[in-house]
């Protein structure tokens, strides 16, 4: 029996040192998952993000998107559905909304009142339909840090994954 307590204890302490390391590493760094099937609509969000103080990454499609969310904690993820079917980005919309503290901007189309009202059915931050600049999106980016910021410090306890560097998946 006693070995059980010492085995368990020790666990315990790896695991508190785990999130204590990866807490001190997150004070400064907030991750932005940007998933868009055109690469030059990719380039232009992954742009305003950055000038919106992010660290980012870039998803090429929904099934590298998943995969990047189970692997790191993301705080902003920009969507773009634009000239995409809904439906392709169905899980990712739906895993990064169900998670606490996840902002999620989604690029729409314009006019398209179903995605519209399925977008933000699943909650997410903002839906902006026909987005073709970065400078007011890079606004809106800098205002989701400014939230996150507040909410990392208003609840401490929220697990915060440091971000390795700025990356693309494909």
């Amino acid at each position: 029996m006693t070995y059980r307590d010492k085995k368990t204890a020790a666990s315990r302490a790896k695991v508190q040192l785990r999130f204590a390391k990866r807490a001190a590493k997150a004070t400064s760094t907030f991750q932005c998952l940007i998933v868009s099937a055109d690469p030059q609509r990719g380039e232009m969000l992954q742009r305003a993000a950055s000038d919106g103080g992010w660290k980012t990454f870039v998803c090429a499609d929904g099934k590298t998107a998943l995969a990047h969310i189970s692997r790191s904690f993301v705080h902003l993820a920009v969507v773009d559905l634009e000239r995409q079917a809904w439906q392709d980005f169905r899980p990712v919309l739906e895993r990064l909304t169900s998670q606490t503290g996840v902002l999620a901007i989604v690029c729409g189309n314009e006019g398209n009142v179903e995605e519209e009202l399925w977008v933000r059915q699943r909650g997410a931050w903002l839906y902006l339909p026909g987005v073709a600049e970065t400078s007011n999106l890079a606004l809106l980016c800098g205002e989701a840090r400014q939230i996150v910021e507040r909410l990392a410090r208003t609840t401490p306890a929220t697990p915060l994954a440091p971000a390795v560097g700025q990356g693309t998946y494909s």
